[in-house]
Formats: C-alpha cells, sequence, structure tokens
C-alpha cells in the first residue's frame, strides 16, 4: 500500500504543474525564513503621539516615507521636508489616505540648496505658519551619485546634501528647540560601514583631488561626517532640552543607490537584488522600526550621543568619529563651508528683540549647560 501510494506521489511530480507548485512552495518557504530571521528582533510600540510634531527629511520615499507614515499612525503631526514638492504632495496623499490623520504637511526643502534650508527654517519658526512645537527631527534624506557634481555653492553634492546642508538645518532650528519647556530630539540615519575602511581627508572634502571619483566611497564619507557632526553636537548641547541619536536602518532596499553604475547595468543590477535578499536586506516598513525608537519611544527619551543599530541596541561608532580634535575641525570647516553665521543671523534679524530677549531669559532660567558657550561660534 505505501508503495503504491510512493510511486503516485512520484508520478504526480512529473507533471509541470506540480512542478512549478512545488517549486513555488520551496521559494516561499525559504523567503519567509529569510525574511523572519534577518528582520531583527519585533518592534511594534502602541504609544500615542498626539499633540507631538515631528520633522522628517527626505519623507516622499523610502525610510523617509516609512517613518511619516509610522508617526502618522500615532497621531502626530509630520511635517514633510522634500527636495521634490509634488513627489512630497504625492507621498502626503498616500499617508493621509493610509492613516486618516489629516495633520501631515509638505514642505519644500533642499538640503543642498542653503537658502532653501533657510527658507524652510523661516517658515517653520516665523510667520502665520510657524509651528508651536517641535518634538523630534528625523534627519533622514541622503543621496548617492555616480559623479562628481557641485552646488551652487561649489560644493560636491553628496557632502552638500548628507552633511553640510544637514549641519545647517539642525543648527538654524537650535534656537527654536532651546527655547521650548519639552524634550527634543535629533535623529541621524547612518551606517555602521563608517567603521569600516572608512575614512575622512579634511585636506581633500570637496573631493576634487581625487585620482578616480567613487561614488560609492565620497558617499560613506559624507556619511561619517554626518556622524562626526552629531557626535560633537550631542556633547556641545549635554544638559539642555535636546538629546542626540543615530539609528542605523541596517540593510534597505530603497532607491538611494539606483544611479551607481552597478544599478544602472541591467546584469549586475539583476545579480544584486537576489544577493541583497539573501544579506538580510529589509523593505522601508520594517527598517524604519531603530528610527521610531529613536525618535519617540519613552525608554530613548535619556539617551544621548549614541549609536543604536536595528535592534536598537548600542555600538560603536568608531575611533574617527571618537576622535574630539577631527570633530572639532570639521566643525569649523562647516560653518565656514555652510555661512552659518550669516544665515543664523539674517533669520534673527527677522524677530523682534523682546522676543529674542525673551527666550534668552527662559534658557538661562532653566539653567542649560549649553547656554553662554557660543557653540556655534
Amino acid at each position: 500500500m505505501a508503495q503504491i501510494a510512493l510511486r503516485r506521489i512520484v508520478e504526480g511530480l512529473k507533471s509541470p504543474w506540480s512542478l512549478a507548485f512545488s517549486g513555488f512552495g520551496v521559494t516561499y518557504g525559504l523567503y519567509y525564513i529569510i525574511d523572519t530571521t534577518q528582520a531583527g528582533v519585533k518592534y511594534d510600540p502602541d504609544f500615542d503621539l498626539k499633540g507631538k510634531t515631528f520633522i522628517v527629511t527626505g519623507a516622499n520615499s523610502g525610510i523617509g516615507q516609512a517613518t511619516a507614515l509610522e508617526l502618522a499612525k500615532r497621531n502626530a503631526h509630520v511635517i514633510m521636508a522634500c527636495r521634490d514638492r509634488q513627489k512630497c504632495i504625492a507621498a502626503r496623499r498616500d499617508i493621509v489616505l493610509s492613516t486618516k490623520n489629516k495633520h501631515v504637511y509638505c514642505r519644500t526643502c533642499d538640503l543642498s540648496d542653503f537658502d532653501s534650508i533657510k527658507g524652510f527654517v523661516e517658515r517653520l519658526t516665523q510667520g502665520k505658519n510657524a509651528v508651536e512645537r517641535i518634538d523630534g527631527v528625523i534627519n533622514n534624506a541622503a543621496i548617492m551619485e555616480p559623479k562628481r557634481k557641485v552646488t551652487s555653492n561649489g560644493i560636491e553634492t553628496m557632502l552638500a546634501t548628507n552633511h553640510m546642508g544637514t549641519f545647517l538645518l539642525n543648527g538654524l532650528l537650535l534656537d527654536k528647540l532651546f527655547a521650548q519647556e519639552h524634550p527634543s530630539r535629533l535623529v541621524f540615519l547612518n551606517t555602521n560601514v563608517i567603521n569600516r575602511k572608512c575614512d575622512l581627508d579634511l585636506d581633500d572634502l570637496n573631493a576634487e583631488n581625487r585620482v578616480k571619483f567613487n561614488g560609492y566611497d565620497v558617499y560613506k564619507q559624507s556619511k561619517l561626517a554626518q556622524a562626526m557632526f552629531a557626535k560633537e553636537l550631542s556633547e556641545r548641547i549635554k544638559g539642555s532640552n535636546v538629546t542626540v541619536l543615530l539609528a542605523d536602518p541596517g540593510r534597505t532596499s530603497s532607491n538611494l543607490s539606483q544611479q551607481l553604475d552597478s544599478q544602472t547595468f541591467f546584469l549586475s543590477r539583476w545579480l544584486l537584488k537576489p544577493v541583497g535578499f539573501l544579506m538580510g536586506q529589509r523593505k522601508p516598513e520594517k527598517a524604519v522600526k531603530p528610527v521610531l525608537f529613536a525618535v519617540a519611544d519613552p525608554e530613548a527619551a535619556t539617551l544621548n550621543g549614541v549609536f543604536i543599530d536595528r535592534d536598537r541596541n548600542p555600538q560603536p561608532l568608531g575611533e574617527i568619529v571618537e576622535d574630539k580634535t577631527l570633530r572639532g575641525k570639521l566643525w569649523s570647516t562647516s560653518l565656514v563651508w555652510t555661512k552659518f553665521n550669516e544665515y543664523s543671523a539674517a533669520l534673527n534679524n527677522t524677530i523682534n528683540d523682546s522676543s529674542v530677549e525673551l527666550q534668552n531669559d527662559n534658557l538661562k532660567e532653566k539653567g542649560s549647560s549649553f547656554w553662554g558657550k557660543l557653540w556655534f561660534w
């Protein structure tokens, strides 16, 4: 009887349909195993963010859009800071329809354009469209370019967007954050590749003197610069109501590297997809979890200057990021290249003197250790 049953099974497998369904079953089973094992520790917090406001840069796609969606699900007010307004509007529509949360707003902010950053901060902090509070800033926007390009300010575009623009944006927002009675968090999306064969040449920060321009290497260096800024900022604002965290979402399926040669050539692109899958490349919906933890979870409220991995555990920042002298040199360079003092003065000139005096008095009353350091000058 057993032999007859076995023979029927073998005969059934000879059918093309049976082979197809069997192959599908095996493939789906492998996908499920890899997806569950690579997804990281399960995390689905249920905290309510009603009444809180968060800024997400690069929020029209990838992890930025997933972050905006998760915040909107939890009733937060979300400001989507994007360089492409039309893409932002389309992404906002999807988020609002999905969450039924109408408190999601599009604001133009191109991090490679310093005038755009100044205009964004001005609209956010002054006039009829100013927001009452900012509870967190998610610095997600980043670009990766195959060839060297420069902005109107003469800065290599990846360095300008991934570091310099981020430096200027967070710096200009700090007066607003310091004046608030409640805490606020600055979260920087970064990657642990900055700890592996990555260095920062301050003498060629603008990638002008390379024998060969390697887009991926320059991208890593720009993220290393961003991590150095975040670490230095966390040290300088200790004791204030603002904290700084770095979050590594891990390998993520996104359009960040779509312009690199490996992605534009069809054969390499086809080969990279299964390799990325097997190495645990996750969808943005899962990669967003450590970011959500860093910016909104009560358990992260006391963390400052910490770099968390995709499972929300602290991980090393590396020797270069921990080098205070090197961080100071980069800080000074960033001040000059972004023309921070000029943009800061231009913003302050639009505020009446009485409000400035009141703001300063409030900061002094808090006893914050940062006051009087003149840390950006």
